[in-house]
C-alpha cells in the first residue's frame, strides 16, 4: 500500500510539473506573439512615417545661373519636412552623363543656394540635371534642357537698364576734375557739356564697358544727320553683376542748338565679360531732352 501511495504522489508531482510546463509554454507563445506583433507594429509605423516624410518632401529648383563655370542653382523647400539632398544626376545634351555626391540639408519653407557642383561648363553648353534626396525623391528643372548661355535680365530686352531717376542722367559744363553735375533733362543751349549716366547691369556676371566704341548720341527730333551730336565714353568701366554705376562721357563734339531744341538721346554700349573675349553691343534709350 505504501508503494502505491508513493507512486500516486510521484505521478501527482509529475502532473503538476507538466501543467506548469504547459502553462509556461503557453505564456511564452503568447509573449512571443505579443513581441512579434509589437515589432511588426513598430516596423509598420516606421514605414508609414517614412512614406509620410517622402510624400511631404517637395522641392523646387529655381534661378539656375547662366554663364557659370559649374552648376549654380537655388532650391526652395515647399514641403513640411527637412530634406537631405544627396545626389546630382547630370546629362549634357549630347548624351554624356555623370553622377555627383551632394550633402545639402534644407529645412521646410527655406531656400538654399547650391553652387559649384557638377562638371565644368562652357557658355555654349545645354544640359539637364536632377537632384535626389535621401528619401528617394527626385526633382528636376521645369525645362528639359537648360542653356548656359548668358541672357539679359528677366523682363528686359537689353542687358543694361536706365532707371529714369531725376539725377541718374546729369551734365556738367565744367570738365574734370571740377565737375559740377546737374540733371540733364534740360541742358543749356549753345553749350558743349560733359555727361554721366547711371546704368544698371542685369547680368549675373561682371561686364566691361568698352570706351573705344561706346558713345552717347543726341539727335534732333527730325533725325537729320547734320543735326547729330556725339559724346564718347571717357574710359572703360567694369560694372559688377546685378548692380549699377555712373558711366562718364566726354564733352560734346559740337554745341547744342539754341533754346527749345528737342533731342532724342541714345547710348551705344559695347561690352564684354571679364572671363570672355567676345564683344557684345546694345543700345540704351533715354527718351529725350530739350535745351533751355
Amino acid at each position: 500500500m505504501s508503494l502505491i501511495r508513493k507512486r500516486r504522489g510521484v505521478s501527482g508531482i509529475i502532473s503538476g510539473v507538466f501543467l506548469v510546463a504547459v502553462a509556461v509554454m503557453i505564456f511564452n507563445v503568447l509573449a512571443w506573439q505579443f513581441f512579434q506583433y509589437d515589432a511588426y507594429h513598430r516596423i509598420a509605423l516606421e514605414r508609414d512615417q517614412r512614406e509620410w516624410g517622402r510624400f511631404n518632401e517637395r522641392l523646387a529648383i529655381l534661378e539656375i545661373v547662366a554663364g557659370a563655370q559649374y552648376l549654380n542653382f537655388t532650391v526652395r523647400n515647399y514641403g513640411s519636412v527637412s530634406a537631405h539632398i544627396v545626389t546630382l544626376y547630370f546629362e549634357f545634351i549630347n548624351g554624356t552623363k555623370s553622377v555627383h555626391s551632394l550633402n545639402v540639408w534644407i529645412g521646410p519653407g527655406t531656400t538654399k543656394r547650391i553652387a559649384n557642383v557638377g562638371p565644368k561648363l562652357t557658355t555654349t553648353d545645354k544640359y539637364d540635371f536632377m537632384i535626389a534626396t535621401e528619401r528617394g525623391n527626385t526633382f528636376r528643372p521645369s525645362e528639359q534642357y537648360v542653356s548656359n548661355e548668358i541672357r539679359p535680365g528677366q523682363g528686359q530686352a537689353m542687358p543694361f537698364i536706365f532707371g529714369f531717376g531725376y539725377t541718374d542722367f546729369q551734365y556738367s559744363i565744367n570738365g574734370p576734375p571740377n565737375y559740377d553735375w546737374q540733371p540733364a533733362w534740360r541742358p543749356p543751349g549753345q553749350s558743349r557739356p560733359y555727361f554721366r549716366i547711371f546704368i544698371n547691369n542685369t547680368y549675373p556676371k561682371d561686364v566691361i564697358v568698352l570706351a573705344s566704341d561706346s558713345r552717347m548720341s543726341f539727335v534732333l527730333d527730325d533725325f537729320q544727320a547734320s543735326n547729330k551730336r556725339l559724346s564718347s565714353l571717357s574710359s572703360s568701366t567694369t560694372i559688377s553683376a546685378n548692380s549699377g554705376l555712373y558711366l562718364y562721357f566726354t564733352q560734346l563734339d559740337q554745341k547744342f542748338g539754341g533754346p527749345g531744341s528737342h533731342y532724342y538721346v541714345f547710348i551705344e554700349i559695347f561690352y564684354k565679360f571679364t572671363d570672355s573675349p567676345e564683344i557684345y553691343g546694345t543700345t540704351v534709350g533715354i527718351l529725350a531732352v530739350y535745351t533751355i
